[in-house]
């Protein structure tokens, strides 16, 4: 999202007409060339009379997408993202770069299709990262981290909140696969935090302990926050989280300060 915002301020202040559509149109086009492809793109610059141009502010920036492809394998069916006005330093425009004199706050509302996600874990691009993981079943040496895989991913979302993975647990030393079944409910704990909930693992119809998935569980929580990103100057929230058996429906907030790398340009 930010790259988004960053290229449309970059080609606002190249342009720098009294059209304001003549900016917004190269925007979409800008954005359109970092995709695979898009069915529906538009960018608009909200109130942006010149003088305020020259003075580095920009009252809104609106970007909506339907259909949008950033690899061939994956399908974003919504992005919208709407920033608070922005203050830009006038002295690195005239560098040629774009830097700001306040925090960038946005906010995006995303929906990912059930079927669009599907299509992703069958895709050759997930399977061959599966391919590359080296895990340890309960019970087997290190030195049989190597001999499992997993293949057939499916994704299902369920009442609750609650996501269920099948696939198929491959060993590749006796060349067979049981099934396996992941299930675990989601909930987002202050805005930053997700805590999962009563997770469920069965692979070959056997339930794995609950004293391990306690303690994986345990060991995971701490990484589930947005808090991670606070150290790099950027502050996110998450407004909706919600699974439907047809999609994730996603809304976050996003602050990102001044001197974050995640507004660094090359």
């Amino acid at each position: 999202m930010t790259e988004i915002i960053t290229i449309i301020l970059s080609t606002l202040f190249t342009l720098i007409s009294p059209v304001g559509l003549v900016a917004d149109q190269v925007a979409e086009g800008l954005i359109r060339e970092r995709l695979y492809k898009a069915d529906t793109l538009a960018v608009r610059i909200d109130n942006v009379p010149n003088f305020q141009l020259v003075g580095g502010r920009v009252d809104r920036i609106r970007f909506a997408g339907r259909g949008i492809y950033p690899i061939p394998e994956l399908r974003i069916d919504t992005l919208d993202v709407e920033t608070d006005p922005i203050d830009l330093n006038t002295d690195t425009l005239r560098s040629g770069k774009v830097g700001f004199d306040a925090p960038v706050q946005t906010a995006a509302h995303i929906i990912l299709k059930t079927e669009d996600l599907n299509t992703l874990l069958r895709s050759p691009r997930v399977q061959e990262r599966l391919d590359e993981l080296r895990f340890n079943l309960p019970g087997t040496s290190e030195r049989e981290a190597n001999r499992y895989g997993l293949g057939n991913l499916q994704m299902e979302f369920r009442s609750g909140n609650r996501l269920r993975i099948t696939a198929d647990l491959q060993d590749r030393v006796l060349n067979e696969a049981v099934p396996a079944v992941v299930e675990c409910g989601f909930a987002i704990v202050d805005g930053h935090q997700l805590r999962l909930i009563d997770p469920v693992i069965v692979v070959d119809n056997q339930p794995v302990p609950q004293q391990l998935l306690d303690s994986f569980v345990e060991g995971i929580t701490p990484e589930l926050t947005l808090k991670r990103f606070e150290p790099q100057q950027v502050i996110a929230r998450v407004i909706k989280f919600e699974l439907s058996p047809d999609a994730l429906d996603v809304a976050i907030f996003i602050r990102v300060n001044p001197d974050s790398p995640f507004l660094a340009q090359e």
